[in-house]
């Protein structure tokens, strides 16, 4: 019969645990190289083969395609504006607001356009359905929270609640 002594048993447990560790390492890796299909494919119309092309796919290219398909077009984001006291911040995006007022406790996200927000004479927006009306001045401000000079003095109001602030274009 073999006995190991206490220290003995400990070192091949420790030796066992790296062997693991190692083993699933090495699988790993493996799998991970082996990252491209090859196969041949056949055009054909009817019975007759137009072409004979070797075809290669990247699993990474296949992951990719499949998140652009799913992904919601991007808008492109024009006017970026904050302010404090309570904290709010609204972008604008051509065809998009998303606006969040009173540090995150309230939200709005609208899906219309933004033609004219950068007019050099300012902007004013309302939206009667969620009481909101948004004012962007033509006047140099500086945040309070940074302390950044910034382009435009906005001024908006939800729900009879006036947040003040300032706000650049995205460039």
């Amino acid at each position: 019969m073999f006995f190991l002594g206490k220290g003995s048993f400990i070192l091949l447990f420790l030796n066992m645990q790296k062997l693991i560790i190692i083993s699933i390492i090495t699988v790993f890796l493996g799998a991970c190289t082996q990252m491209n299909s090859d196969s041949e494919k056949t055009i054909t119309k009817g019975e007759d083969t137009v072409a004979n092309m070797d075809v290669s796919v990247s699993k990474l290219d296949v992951v990719e395609e499949l998140a652009a398909i799913d992904a919601p077009a991007e808008h492109k984001l024009l006017f970026r504006a904050s302010g404090i006291e309570p904290g709010w911040f609204a972008e604008f995006y051509e065809n998009k607001l998303r606006l969040v007022v009173n540090y995150g406790q309230d939200s709005v996200i609208l899906n219309t356009e933004f033609k004219g927000i950068d007019d050099s004479k300012g902007f004013q927006f309302a939206e009667k359905t969620k009481n909101l009306t948004i004012t962007i001045e033509n006047k140099s401000c500086v945040n309070e929270g940074s302390g950044d000079k910034e382009d435009r003095k906005v001024t908006v109001e939800l729900n009879k609640k006036t947040y003040k602030g300032c706000g650049s274009f995205v460039k």
